[in-house]
């Protein structure tokens, strides 16, 4: 299972670098003590045997929400409390429920969601490094397409 997350952080590395022209590009969010990179990309970009060690659906219509948090100085992962929520056109909201995903030498957030097609949502996310301080809010919005055969 281990070589098959590891396949995961490899393709989101991969994807960041790879499409930093297109909206599956990763963004940063920088503060003074954090950097919080997020990215949402659709599932069948990812192998079948990652998705089904990560317990999550490959399919033309999902998205994979992707957050990770960095020390903005020594840049080592961080643990948070990652929640949130998207939000469609129509109002529809929906929330998002963010696995943990630990390996090593990176932490990361991930939450599997469904689209229709050119479906925008705003997400609303919440990130707290720590609990003693507020969360950031992470805002923004993303197009989704389903993906072609």
């Amino acid at each position: 299972m281990t070589f098959l997350r590891s396949m995961l952080i490899s393709t989101l590395a991969s994807l960041a670098i790879f499409s930093s022209s297109t909206s599956y590009a990763e963004q940063m969010l920088e503060t003074t003590d954090y950097q919080i990179h997020y990215n949402a990309f659709n599932t069948m970009m990812v192998t079948p045997e990652v998705a089904q060690s990560l317990g999550f659906t490959r399919a033309r219509n999902r998205a994979l929400l992707n957050v990770s948090v960095l020390d903005a100085n020594t840049k080592a992962p961080m643990m948070a409390m990652v929640k949130g929520q998207r939000k469609n056109l129509l109002g529809q909201i929906h929330p998002l429920e963010f696995q943990q995903v630990v390996e090593q030498g990176a932490i990361y957030y991930i939450a599997e969601l469904r689209f229709s097609e050119a479906e925008m949502w705003n997400f609303d996310v919440q990130v707290q490094p720590d609990p003693h301080r507020p969360a950031v809010p992470l805002k923004f919005t993303q197009t989704f397409y389903i993906e072609q055969e």
